[in-house]
């Protein structure tokens, strides 16, 4: 009968074994560990469960592994960046105090040379209006000795030229001049060009001459020593230099006392939250070889709020390991138990080998769906010429529905021994197993069962049921089907309950097939029931078989049925077989 349980899928009632609790002692680094494995074989698979932390010798070899550090990445990163960060900010210091001196100077130089030419420009003209006279006369020393004056009232003047119409130089300051020689293409009109005097740059400015001629204008040249300007220039370039060298070297240790301000505060900050982890480690390596109470203590303060949620979790975790590994043992200490049981109900089961009395051949298979089931089936000679045979059906399955079914099976081979085997019959049978579950279960649990009490002989057959699936019976020389209803209560409601028994005759080739509802009750992947209708035609397709054969033939066609669903309930199977001589 099938309830909420959670079944183990394909297994059977022939795998047997004991659940081992292993607790391996041993110390690595001092630490003392225990590490506890889990193993729970069930009926028809191994499976089972293993939690088992690293023993010593299993545990990883950190010193093995290479690299930097937490703190040295954090320490040479963090100092890379300032290096770079203030190398930046010297580089760009030095570019932009560049650009401003380079500004300054041409800004210097423009201002210079247009203060040359202004004045230039304004002697010119002035000696253009003085000296038109004395060149309309002719008076070519006079204009000479003016141009002399000029010279020596202003040092940065170097030399004064005068050209008349004909591009003929008629006065010059410099007295190895030759006057009389050409302007050189000269054209006169104002104007100002650079130029070199006796190995100096000036600046030479033109200033045309009106002295009347009708041939044209005259030509007055005035050459400006660039001298001075060149070398203030230098002077300004000089202190450029020397304030650009002075801005490097403050920079430079400006930026190289950041370096190592940075490079401190790095290696105290990164020494501040690595060395939590570090503990933290520590402690994890110790869980790690068993030391269930590893914990971590303490804030770590300065290490972050993701160092202190990690401290946090990590506690938390070792504790649910501790939990759990709690709840692991007394599992293992049930499930030891369950196959002691389990063991025991196999003991008071038939084995898969079927059983031959007379012309009746009978074999039967309990399978589980957890470690221990609430199925059973029962098969006993009453005397040299009957046999019984029983099945039932405890509600639910684990541990109480085995001990249910196991002293059921206990309370029916009781029965049997308590009365003479003329005075047993499937109604007396199936009473006293009512009564012996009622006052075991206190009514709290309840059980569908069919007796039957066959004559091997005649193939008489006397039967009774409560609440159990009428056996289906196939007789393979007519090919026909039939069965054997009886209606009665589940077994252990009641003490008082009444249970009817009825007859029949069996038929030589007669089979006949007791079954639990959780072979009908299979389900395959669209959730369709295996039913009657394809354990009529499983039975027919293979009466040809023994009863061992065809048994395992069923059972067969329903895991084919259901592959790949969990079994959700007990199954058994007790096929007869009716065979007399001729």
């Amino acid at each position: 009968m099938s309830d909420d349980a959670t079944p183990l899928p394909g297994s059977t009632s022939e795998a047997t074994g004991a659940s081992r609790l292993v607790e391996p002692t041993g110390t690595h680094n001092g630490i003392q560990f225990t590490s506890t494995t889990l193993a729970a074989p069930v009926a028809g698979e191994m499976t089972g469960t293993i939690v088992a932390p690293l023993e010593a010798g299993e545990l990883p070899d950190v010193a093995s592994i290479r690299g930097m550090r937490l703190d040295q990445i954090l320490l040479l990163t963090t100092g890379l960046l300032v290096v770079i960060i203030v190398g930046l900010l010297a580089g760009l210091t030095f570019v932009s105090t560049k650009d401003q001196f380079e500004e300054t100077a041409a800004s210097f130089t423009e201002r210079l040379q247009n203060q040359a030419r202004e004045l230039g420009q304004t002697v010119s003209h002035t000696l253009a209006l003085t000296s038109a006279t004395s060149l309309r006369d002719n008076n070519y020393g006079f204009l000479s000795e003016v141009a002399r004056s000029i010279i020596e009232d202003n040092r940065n003047i170097l030399r004064v030229q005068m050209f008349d119409a004909d591009g003929q130089l008629v006065a010059d300051s410099d007295k190895d001049a030759k006057l009389g020689t050409s302007s050189g293409g000269r054209r006169a009109e104002r104007g100002w060009a650079s130029a070199f005097f006796q190995g100096q740059p000036v600046f030479e400015f033109q200033e045309p001459l009106d002295y009347g001629s009708k041939a044209g204008k005259g030509l007055i040249v005035i050459s400006y020593s660039l001298e001075e300007l060149q070398k203030q220039l230098q002077e300004l370039d000089e202190s450029n230099r020397e304030t650009l060298r002075n801005t490097i070297v403050r920079s430079a240790l400006l930026g190289g006392g950041f370096v190592v301000l940075a490079a401190v505060l790095a290696a105290f900050q990164s020494r501040r939250i690595t060395r939590p982890l570090g503990v933290l480690t520590r402690k994890v390596m110790q869980l790690a070889a068993g030391d269930l109470n590893a914990r971590s203590t303490g804030q770590a303060a300065g290490a972050g709020r993701e160092v202190r949620t990690l401290g946090v979790v990590f506690n938390h975790m070792a504790e649910r390991i501790k939990v759990l590994l709690e709840d692991v043992r007394v599992k293992a200490q049930l499930e030891r138990e369950m196959s002691l049981a389990r063991t025991v109900q196999e003991t008071l089961l038939p084995g898969r080998e079927a059983l031959q009395v007379g012309p009746l051949r009978i074999a039967g298979l309990v399978i589980t769906a957890d470690a221990c089931g609430g199925d059973w089936w029962f098969r006993a000679p009453l005397d040299e010429q009957r046999v019984a045979i029983g099945i039932g059906d405890v509600t639910g399955h684990g541990l109480s529905t085995a001990l249910v079914a196991t002293s059921a099976t206990s309370g029916f081979a009781s029965a049997m021994t308590m009365r003479e085997p003329d005075q047993l019959n499937s109604q007396v049978l199936i009473s006293a197993l009512n009564i012996t579950l009622a006052h075991l279960g206190r009514s709290e649990y309840q059980m569908s069962s069919a007796l039957a009490v066959i004559d091997t002989q005649t193939g008489h057959i006397d039967y009774a049921a409560g609440g159990h699936p009428a056996a289906s019976v196939y007789n393979r020389l007519s090919g026909q089907f039939a069965s054997l209803p009886a209606r009665g209560p589940l077994l252990g409601a009641s003490v008082a309950s009444q249970y009817s028994s009825r007859q029949a005759q069996l038929r030589p080739g007669d089979i006949v097939v007791w079954y639990s509802d959780g072979l009908t009750e299979s389900r395959d992947m669209a959730g369709k029931l295996y039913g009657t209708q394809r354990l009529s035609a499983a039975l027919q397709a293979n009466a040809q078989l023994s009863a061992e054969g065809l048994r395992d033939a069923i059972l067969a066609d329903v895991r084919a049925f259901s592959a790949g669903q969990p079994q959700r309930d007990d199954i058994t199977v007790v096929v007869a077989e009716f065979s007399p001589a001729s």
